[in-house]
């Protein structure tokens, strides 16, 4: 018997069960059999590919409701020879063929239903078998061994000891032979840094090694088998650290579902929201387009008409009009913004206002929809899309193309679309494909319409997600004041509730949901339901299903760490800048994953707001309400709890910031930040150990922070070794700032360096402020006087360090600059330059500096005193 984690721990269970009785073997026999029967069922249904009927999601939805082994068999035998066996992956055909192929007597096939039929007629069960049989009635067959001991039967003693060679041998047979067995299959987990962490369940799991590596897959949590791509098997349940492994076993209520263990008898329920939706074919999306090509204007199309309650958003159906209009560029023009914004409204207004151009450059335009949820009034609703995947959108374009050559031999519709994509074999051909996002393989389906497509054809997609930005891409956001007004006036007179609706609602309204026309109509639908206003959130938040419909998918998408950032930006609504939730994230003792990557995630799939702050590339970012409010309830649920309410609480510590304030600024937010850590010092010293790297990252983002850090260390410590790390961080912001920000920090490292006896420190400091080049000759002289009078005071106290030729060499650098600014010097700052030169010992160039001093002013008193002095 096999060792691997998908049948080590039923295994177990059967040797000591076989110790025991043979009635206890024999009923965890058909344990192992009931198991063995859901697996391969589950197994085969995962390799069932998408399709607009749904046959995958259909069974899937019968089978997480069932109790019964029955229904197992007869999904099974449906998706083998029913509809669903024409979309069975090509890389499954040997386990199909195992399942399906009838064979004879020398086949192991023929002798594992031969084994298990024994064991049914030892039993007392009736079987019939012809001479060739199909594996597939292995599973019928133990359905009957089941339902005549387990289910019906009262098996003897005797009954069940004849019966367990020939069951323990059959199930053997399967298990050893059966391709699906012989496949990888691996619990893959997504960890923070988009890497996989492969937990092999089953045979050699090096096909998924590359997932250990690469950053840039996008596959669920979940058990997978390997057929030449990873492929989720969505009815078997277990975890990363392969606990236990659990198949559906019915009670389907409020959403959630039985999974058991036929290892450990363990029950759990698991989710089952991705299950709601009913079954079946779903009636067609309202935004689907006609079935036929029908004049349109000067063209002949089949666009969808405007929906009713059109705004018009003029800047942007111009945009996107004026480039439609142009085929010698951008051969693909893309719409993007998050669900319900409006991108598929804004693309038929355009179309619209192009087909009766004078000029137009198309003979024909293509709509095409993947549309799988239509956001009404009254909530969205599942759909029927036209086209998941290339096949199916070759085929659409047939159906309206209907092409002479659609009944020839050998006629294929994907290389007739490839043809029309790069020739227009209709004429000039614009394609519109809306809903982009929904259909399988997406960046597959993208390259691919982007290989073939050549002027003056021309492509235009409506995506949810930016990754599929085309060689134009317009980004959709919320309507202005203006335009969201309108739909306020208009939808709530429709809805008989303007009474209802005061100037400072209609502005909370369009406030809160930053102009996204959805959600203003299912705010304004639920004041109507209510009779009388209700705030928007509240609104927003009673709204499960809504908000699941507007960003369910996007954050399935989203990497584990940019749902990780989405849940904290979440769960404290405030304009936050972008490096303080770096830091906080990338705190010593977190999970490191690209911060930065995760922000770009949430842009591009329109989740976050980044707001530029009035520091140059500092930027703060929030969460818009309906996106927000989704993550809370998202978080609930979330593995993350626990660590992003950590994250919040060091988060708040920066304070917040509102979207209306235009002023934002990050230094002070930061300094709310030292400033609470300094509070916090008062009676818990170590504070400032924990914040530490938090505080010392902040700052490498933004210097001036340096600056404040070391005010902090010396605030709440005033040791010796407190001010060396003070030092230290002033160092480093001198090492980062820009020139003319430095001579404050220069003077507080000479001070520092002063306050430790550190003669060669502060005289550097000192010179290094006066070397600036942006200070004028007033504020170098102050400077140049400081300096002096300091090093006298040295030389009273006998410092001999001052006399050192390293101390020599740095004033050097200071004389020569103030050399430089000569003939601009006035005679106060010439009588300091010549002390300065004196200091170094050069007293003949301390005179001739002191004269020139005297050109300039004859009266000067400190140039006539260093001419007394030296000129002997």
């Amino acid at each position: 018997m096999t060792s691997d984690p998908l049948f080590n721990n039923i295994d177990r269970r059967i040797s000591l069960s076989h110790e025991e009785s043979d009635t206890t073997y024999f009923l965890t026999l058909s344990i192992k059999l009931e198991y063995v029967t859901k697996l391969v069922t589950a197994g085969i249904l995962a390799c069932v590919g998408d399709n607009i009927d749904r046959h995958r999601y259909s069974t899937e939805h019968r089978l997480v409701r069932s109790g019964s082994i029955g229904d197992w068999i007869s999904a099974l035998n449906d998706l083998l020879v029913g509809p669903p066996a024409q979309f069975l992956n090509p890389y499954a055909r040997d386990i199909i063929k195992d399942l399906t192929e009838r064979v004879g007597p020398r086949d192991w096939r023929y002798t594992a239903v031969s084994a298990i039929r024994e064991a049914a007629e030892s039993i007392g069960a009736e079987v019939q078998t012809g001479a060739k049989v199909s594996l597939r009635q292995f599973f019928e067959i133990g359905a009957q061994l089941r339902n005549r001991s387990r289910g019906h039967g009262a098996t003897t003693i005797e009954q069940c000891g004849n019966a367990c060679p020939s069951l323990s041998h059959s199930l053997e047979i399967v298990i050893e032979n059966l391709s699906l067995f012989e496949k990888s299959w691996a619990y893959l987990y997504r960890n923070l840094s988009g890497k996989y962490r492969v937990s092999p369940i089953l045979g050699d799991d090096s096909s998924f090694n590359y997932l250990k590596v690469k950053t840039d897959e996008q596959l669920r949590n979940g058990v997978y088998l390997f057929l030449e791509q990873p492929v989720r098997v969505n009815l078997v349940f277990s975890d990363p650290d392969l606990r236990d492994i659990a198949l559906p076993n019915g009670k389907y209520s409020q959403n959630t579902f039985d999974v058991l263990s036929y290892a450990t008898n363990n029950t759990v329920r698991e989710d089952g929201s991705d299950w709601i939706a009913p079954p079946g074919q779903l009636p067609s999306s309202e935004t689907e387009g006609d079935e036929v090509l029908e004049p349109f204007g000067n063209v002949f199309a089949n666009v969808p008409p405007i929906l009713r309650d059109y705004v018009p958003r003029p800047e942007l159906v111009d945009s996107l009009k004026n480039e439609l209009l142009q085929t010698d560029r951008h051969s693909i023009v893309s719409l993007t913004g998050p669900g319900g914004i409006g991108k598929t409204t804004i693309a038929i207004a355009a179309l619209t206002a192009i087909s009766d151009h004078e000029s137009l450059p198309y003979s024909v335009i293509i709509w095409i929809s993947a549309r799988d949820i239509d956001l009404l009034e009254d909530g969205p609703k599942p759909v029927k899309p036209k086209v998941i995947n290339q096949d199916d959108i070759s085929r659409a374009a047939v159906e309206l193309l209907k092409p002479i050559e659609i009944d020839d031999k050998g006629f294929k519709p994907t290389s007739y679309f490839e043809r029309c994509l790069k020739e227009g074999t209709a004429g000039n051909t614009l394609f519109v494909f809306d809903n982009f996002e929904t259909v399988q393989s997406p960046a597959d389906v993208f390259a691919w319409i982007d290989t073939h497509v050549r002027p003056p054809n021309k492509v235009l997609i409506t995506t949810r997600i930016r990754d599929f930005r085309g060689d134009y891409p317009i980004e959709i956001g919320g309507m202005n004041e203006d335009q969201a007004t309108l739909l306020v006036d208009q939808h709530a007179g429709r809805l008989g509730i303007r009474p209802l609706i005061t100037q400072k609602y209609k502005n909370d309204l369009i406030t809160e949901s930053e102009g996204h026309p959805y959600v203003i109509r299912i705010m304004l639908g639920q004041v109507a339901m209510e009779g009388r206003i209700v705030k928007p959130e509240r609104i927003m938040a009673s709204s499960d299903n809504i908000l699941t419909a507007l960003f369910e998918r996007t954050y399935n998408a989203l990497s584990p760490g940019a749902q990780k950032v989405f849940l904290l930006l979440s769960s404290w609504r405030v304009l936050v800048p972008e490096v303080a939730v770096e830091a906080v994230l990338l705190r010593p003792g977190t999970t490191r994953f690209s911060v930065a990557d995760a922000f770009d995630q949430l842009h591009r799939f329109s989740l976050v707001e980044r707001t530029n702050a009035v520091e140059e590339d500092h930027i703060l970012v929030g969460v818009p309400l309906a996106a927000a409010i989704y993550g809370r309830l998202k978080l609930e649920a979330s593995p993350f709890k626990a660590s992003v309410e950590e994250d919040r609480s060091y988060l708040m510590e920066f304070g917040p910031g509102k979207a209306s304030n235009s002023q934002q600024r990050i230094l002070p937010r930061i300094e709310a930040l030292y400033k609470t850590v300094a509070d916090q010092a008062e009676s818990r010293p170590g504070v400032f150990e924990e914040r530490k790297l938090v505080l010392e990252f902040l700052a490498e983002r933004v210097p001036t922070a340096f600056l404040k850090l070391s005010d902090l260390v010396l605030k709440i410590d005033k040791s010796k070794a407190s001010t060396e790390i003070a030092k230290n961080y002033l160092r480093r912001y001198l090492e980062m700032a820009s020139t003319p920000d430095k001579r404050e920090a220069w003077l507080k490292l000479a001070d520092l360096c002063l306050k430790e006896n550190d003669v060669i420190g502060e005289i550097h400091a000192i010179c290094e402020a006066a070397l600036l080049l942006s200070l004028d000759l007033e504020t170098v002289g102050d400077l140049a006087r400081h300096l002096n009078n300091r090093i006298r005071t040295l030389k009273e106290s006998r410092n001999e360090v001052i006399r050192s030729a390293e101390i020599k060499e740095i004033l050097g650098r200071f004389i020569q600059e103030l050399e430089k600014r000569l003939p601009g010097l006035d005679a106060n700052t010439c009588s300091q330059l010549a002390w300065l030169y004196a200091n170094i010992g050069d007293e003949e160039r301390a005179l001739d500096i002191a004269k020139k001093g005297i050109q300039r002013e004859p009266d000067n008193e400190h140039c006539l005193n260093i001419i007394r002095k030296f000129d002997s």
